[in-house]
Order: structure tokens, then C-alpha cells, then sequence
């Protein structure tokens, strides 16, 4: 009772020096609850994803590590490095995130920010490129050409047609359905312009024996007249 007091008399005071006390129910503080822990949580996503953006611009070397396994040199690890600045003078060298390797700054690149390395027996990492097959083949004076190789490889493609690629009704028959329809239009258009040449044939040697026919009797006529016509 007493602290109830106590604290009666201070609001009273402070209303008296005209400074207002919000007051606090369980809702408003609740309220106020979820936002802070949302500020939190927005404030530690973009935290995060800040520090994620500036990983992934730190790292943004790709390496690819290849050794000798079984007498086949084949790519065993992937990981990626950055180059760090060393002394004042301006020199860099490569670390690696994964495997904590420190090289010296790699000069041949085989892609965009990518560098191949090999490691040898002594584990010393060699930065490398591919060689040039052809290159070396007419330097060594060697042509292969395998004809074995190649007719078997045009039989594999065959039966792998004939076996996998099924061809559908349009695609197996579909180009001499469409020449037997092109055979048959042209046929009818043909038909069609033969019996329009006739017509005009007709007409043409109705007119002609018309012609005779006057022709004839304008002749009749000039015998009957007395004249006649003299043929040339």
C-alpha cells in the first residue's frame, strides 16, 4: 500500500509539473513487443544478407584442383579464393576459403576469375592450361584416322533412331501423303484447263465453218447474179 502511495504521490507531482505519463496495458505492451522483435529479426536479415553480398564479392575466384588418380588426371576439388593485397609495394596472392591454401597469384586464367591447378606427388600446386592436341599430334607428325571407329559409330546412331526415336504418322508418311495431294491438284487443274481448251477449240471451228459457210454463199449468190468469183 505503501508503494501505491508512493507512486500516487509522484504521478501527482509530475501532473502538477505538466508532464503526462502514458499508460500501459498488456495489449499495448504486446504490441510494442512484436515490433521490437520484428526490428530485430528485419535488422538481422539484412545483416546477414549484407555480409553474405560482401562474402561472396571477397570470394569471387573460382579454382579447380586436379590430380592423378588411377593414371587419369581427373578434377578432385572445387573450392573458391580471393586475392589478397600483401606489403605496400602492390603484390597480391591467392588464399583459398575451403582449403586453406596460400599461392602465388595464379597467371593462367581458363574462364572468367578461374584457374585450374594440379597438384604433384610433392602436393606443390601448378597453375596450368590444356595443351593443344592437334598441335602436338602435327608435331609428332601422327594422323589418326580410325574408319572402324567412325562405321561404328554411324551403326550406333542408327539403331539408336531406329530404338528410341519413334517417328510419328506425319513424320513417317507425311511427305508422300502431301506429293500424292500436289499430284492430284495439279491433275484436276489440268483436267479443268483441257476442258476450257476445248470449249475454245469448239467455238473456234463453229466460227470457221460459219465463215465457210457465208463465204460459200456469197458465192452462190454471185454465180446466180452472173459475176461469179474468181478464185486466185
Amino acid at each position: 500500500m505503501a508503494d501505491t502511495g508512493a507512486g500516487a504521490q509522484v504521478g501527482n507531482l509530475l501532473g502538477e509539473a505538466g508532464i503526462s505519463i502514458p499508460k500501459f496495458n498488456s495489449s499495448t505492451i504486446m504490441t510494442w513487443g512484436i515490433y521490437i522483435i520484428g526490428g530485430i529479426l528485419l535488422a538481422g536479415g539484412v545483416i546477414f544478407g549484407i555480409y553474405l553480398l560482401m562474402n561472396y564479392l571477397k570470394w569471387n575466384k573460382k579454382i579447380t584442383l586436379f590430380r592423378r588418380v588411377a593414371n587419369r588426371i581427373i578434377p578432385v576439388s572445387h573450392d573458391k579464393a580471393m586475392f589478397e593485397r600483401i606489403g605496400q609495394s602492390g603484390d597480391y596472392w591467392l588464399k583459398t576459403q575451403k582449403l586453406k591454401k596460400t599461392l602465388p597469384r595464379p597467371k593462367i586464367e581458363m574462364g572468367v576469375n578461374t584457374f585450374w591447378y594440379f597438384e604433384r606427388e610433392d602436393g606443390e600446386w601448378i597453375n596450368f592450361e590444356l595443351a593443344d592436341i592437334d598441335a602436338q599430334m602435327k608435331k609428332a607428325g601422327a594422323y589418326y584416322v580410325d574408319e572402324d571407329m567412325r562405321l561404328q559409330r554411324l551403326g550406333i546412331q542408327k539403331n539408336l533412331s531406329a530404338r528410341l526415336i519413334k517417328e510419328t504418322f506425319w513424320q513417317k508418311y507425311g511427305t508422300t501423303i502431301m506429293l500424292i495431294i500436289f499430284v492430284m491438284i495439279v491433275t484436276i487443274c489440268l483436267v479443268v484447263l483441257f476442258q476450257k481448251m476445248q470449249g475454245n477449240w469448239t467455238a473456234a471451228t463453229s466460227s470457221a465453218q460459219a465463215i465457210e459457210h457465208m463465204a460459200a454463199a456469197v458465192e452462190q449468190m454471185a454465180k446466180n447474179i452472173g459475176g461469179g468469183l474468181k478464185t486466185v
